[in-house]
């Protein structure tokens, strides 16, 4: 495990949380850290968690005066294990409300000195938790990307999103700014982000699909991942704008349609902050655990999927215009003395 190198995990949560107890067993949350940390695996890859695992055993781990890559094996640890931390105590807190004896659950406090929470404070306390782990989660997943760690570059997760139209939260972000800017979020929705760009832009692009995403994958393209800025020279000028443009309104379509599927697919408990704020209305409970009012989710997937629509008009209308070839069929055959179907 990522904690209690030296028999201290309680204190290492209390340091990590400054929530947690340092006098709790730390034995009855370490199943939980277990959990955690497993989650926190598949999100940055396994090669990436043995790294950290591998500094944080070695007498390297926090020894005075450092190299700079122990040193960036330090804050890599620290940086791992906040989030785990966060989470982790979450989950205890919500397991320890009440003990589990042989004679059914049971509340023991000091009823002269002490006093049970209210529901309220519980579900307030638990959501500032959560928000805690994300956000702790998103400075991971950045600090990560800002020193281009070699096993997260080349994990799963950031490999498969590289694939896609919409490859950061950066772009995401400005076709649905809701989302706070939450790297959490945003790997979370990736296959999300795969089943739009195959099952429905695949459809509405044609034979422009490929070599749009060729392009853009490729770094060829304005705004491209890579290091081109202005398109190929073996493409004219007029060619390139297209394509930019024709990019344009795929990275916007491609957020929307994603959010659809998360509002529908997903707990609300991983939706970014922003997006629980878009949902909140006069009418509902100010219980944080309170779930949106099902008409309220309804009307936020409708008005979504029609702005989306809207925009995979556009751009079968777009590549029309571009290419007037494409998209003209033939409805009626021609009209020749010759080819007489019907008489009256």
């Amino acid at each position: 495990m990522l904690i209690n190198k030296s028999g201290n995990g309680a204190e290492e949560l209390q340091q990590l949380t400054s929530s947690y107890y340092a006098n709790n067993d730390f034995d009855r949350a370490s199943t939980l850290w277990i959990l955690e940390e497993n989650q926190m695996t598949k999100l940055v890859g396994g090669d990436l968690m043995a790294r950290a695992l591998a500094h944080y055993n070695s007498d390297d781990f926090q020894k005075e005066n450092p190299s700079a890559e122990e040193a960036k094996n330090d804050k890599l640890v620290q940086l791992l294990q906040i989030p785990i931390a966060y989470r982790t105590t979450l989950r205890y807190y919500q397991l320890n409300t009440v003990s589990h004896e042989t004679s059914g659950r049971k509340v023991k406090i000091d009823r002269e000195n002490e006093s049970m929470a209210w529901e309220w404070m519980i579900d307030k306390d638990d959501a500032a938790q959560l928000r805690m782990a994300h956000e702790t989660t998103d400075m991971l997943i950045d600090w990560l990307e800002a020193h281009q760690i070699a096993e997260w570059m080349g994990s799963e997760n950031r490999k498969a999103s590289r694939e896609l139209f919409v490859n950061s939260i950066g772009l995401f972000q400005q076709a649905y700014p809701m989302v706070d800017h939450s790297q959490s979020f945003f790997y979370t929705v990736v296959p999300f982000l795969r089943e739009i760009q195959n099952n429905v832009l695949r459809k509405a692009l044609g034979t422009h699909y490929t070599p749009l995403l060729q392009r853009w994958t490729s770094g060829e393209t304005e705004s491209g991942s890579g290091s081109a800025g202005g398109g190929i020279s073996s493409l004219d000028e007029e060619l390139e704008e297209f394509y930019d443009s024709l990019l344009r309104y795929v990275q916007t379509v491609q957020p929307l349609l994603t959010m659809v599927i998360a509002v529908k697919r997903l707990s609300l408990q991983v939706m970014p902050e922003g997006v629980m704020q878009h949902f909140k209305s006069m009418v509902q409970s100010r219980s944080a655990s309170q779930i949106p009012l099902k008409d309220v989710m309804e009307l936020h997937i409708k008005n979504l999927n029609d702005d989306a629509r809207e925009l995979l008009d556009d751009i079968k209308v777009f590549i029309r215009s571009a290419d007037p070839e494409a998209g003209v069929y033939t409805i009626l055959p021609e009209n020749k003395e010759e080819n007489k179907f019907f008489r009256t």
